[in-house]
């Protein structure tokens, strides 16, 4: 291991990497991150498509469906914290291949599950692989697109995953065209492995992330990927020379697990929590929303279940937008003020259930929740992502997914649980627009104490 004994060293690797002019290479970092994004959002967002169905195959209950919801967030939570820690211990590249082929080979199985009670085991092991999509695909898009374009590249790749969600809708359509319901959900989760084993292919491409490897004290390598880089950038652009940028100071670390969770509690306590809260919220959100309208809104209101994928489809359409308007904000207004406004949408998005009636209105008010839920993740994974160091990023990430992502644990059986006692989808709106307030709260003292992100180099974002 080079120089495994530096206490600290000058390195320019990360300014070099800011200074770059965006060309192809950029493009297919943000084509093999970004396409393997939409997959991961397809094989998690079609249950929302299939649940009716498989609730008619099997006829179990609400609280039983809302549990494919719950154990998916679980396995997720799992996963962030085990692969995030492993992303920065081994690197960002091999959790990339392991998380995929960890999920695919899962979700293989939940296609021959015989019983629900077998599909949500399995349903729980394909999540593990997905938490720690989550942690190595943040890490590694803003470890390798400059400062200038890391939020609205950062913020472009999240907002593929309604993409993949309007993919995972038309999937289960033209199954259910090819297929009787009892075969065509299966066939749905089949049809997602073989598309994720073509985004295996796609992320040979990628290098390790030099930042990583410095944190190693893996200069060599480090450097070698950069010029690579630098040389290819030089030959599109057709430059000679690029401009000079100063070394920075770096401290490179080798890590335990307990001693990366040790600095997060110690040094980075706050920011933790903000990851963590507003994470909360837009899972208990997203997902809540997600569940019950499959498993209450659209049955109390008389919805075929073969219209439902069409309808998610359009939900998962404003979901799009809303990551699009984050796109637009957070490298122009800045982060703090597109996380106050996006995440004050939430409970306000939540109390339009109360005007439920019909088919339409049950469509509008969760189109409107997709749109603010999006609206705010993407932000939120835009802030989560910059403000902890390179040697503890991952696990800084998928720590604050772990904890937030009890929002969704929580969310669907106590809206559907409420909903079972009272039949009143007005206190149901009313019980969702308090689970969601934390992110706001957490967002207002981040808007107040926090770093600003926008146009600030990820060594500037540890400073401050």
């Amino acid at each position: 291991m080079d120089g495994a004994h530096v206490k600290e060293i000058k390195s320019d690797v990360g300014p070099r990497l800011d200074r770059l002019p965006w060309t192809t290479w950029h493009f297919k970092v943000v084509f093999a991150l970004g396409f393997a994004w939409l997959l991961d959002s397809l094989e998690a967002s079609i249950i929302g498509s299939v649940l009716g169905i498989m609730k008619k195959v099997w006829t179990f209950t609400p609280v039983q469906g809302s549990l494919t919801v719950s154990v998916w967030l679980v396995g997720i939570m799992v996963g962030a914290v085990v692969f995030g820690h492993l992303a920065d211990k081994t690197g960002r590249k091999p959790m990339f291949i392991l998380t995929l082929l960890w999920y695919a080979l899962f979700t293989v199985a939940c296609a021959f599950s015989p019983n629900i009670e077998v599909f949500i085991f399995f349903r729980f092991m394909a999540a593990l692989g997905i938490g720690g999509e989550y942690a190595a695909i943040s890490s590694a898009v803003v470890e390798f697109v400059p400062k200038k374009r890391r939020g609205r590249i950062n913020a472009f790749i999240m907002s593929l995953w309604p993409v993949g969600a309007i993919a995972s809708a038309l999937l289960v359509m033209f199954a259910l065209k090819l297929f009787p319901p009892e075969i065509a959900w299966r066939a749905g989760f089949l049809l997602a492995v073989v598309l994720a084993l073509f985004a295996l292919v796609i992320r040979k491409f990628l290098p390790e992330s030099p930042r990583w490897l410095i944190d190693r004290h893996k200069f060599k390598e480090a450097e070698k990927i950069v010029d690579s880089i630098e040389k290819y950038v030089m030959e599109k652009k057709g430059l000679k020379e690029l401009p000079e940028v100063e070394p920075i100071a770096i401290h490179p670390t080798v890590h335990t697990t307990w001693q990366q969770t040790k600095e997060l509690i110690t040094k980075y306590p706050g920011r933790v929590a903000l990851g963590a809260s507003m994470n909360f919220s837009q899972v208990a959100l997203g997902y809540g929303s997600i569940a019950y309208a499959s498993l209450v809104l659209f049955p109390s209101t008389n919805t075929p279940a073969a219209d439902v994928p069409l309808y998610m489809m359009l939900a998962f359409m404003c979901a799009f937008l809303g990551g699009m308007t984050s796109m637009g904000m957070v490298d122009t207004v800045g982060r703090k003020t597109t996380g106050v406004l996006s995440y004050l949408t939430f409970p306000l998005s939540a109390l339009s259930m109360i005007f439920v009636t019909s088919t339409t209105a049950a469509v509008i008010s969760l189109c409107i929740m997709q749109f603010c839920y999006t609206w705010g993740w993407v932000t939120e994974y835009v802030i989560k992502s910059e403000i902890f160091p390179t040697r503890i990023r991952a696990a800084g990430i998928g720590w604050a997914t772990f904890f937030g992502r009890l929002g969704g644990v929580i969310a669907p059986p106590v809206l559907t649980g409420v909903y079972q006692s009272t039949k009143s989808i007005e206190t149901v709106a009313y019980v969702l627009a308090v689970i969601v307030l934390p992110g706001f709260i957490g967002s207002l003292f981040w808007a107040a104490k926090g770093v600003e992100g926008k146009g600030r180099s990820l060594e500037d974002m540890i400073k401050g």
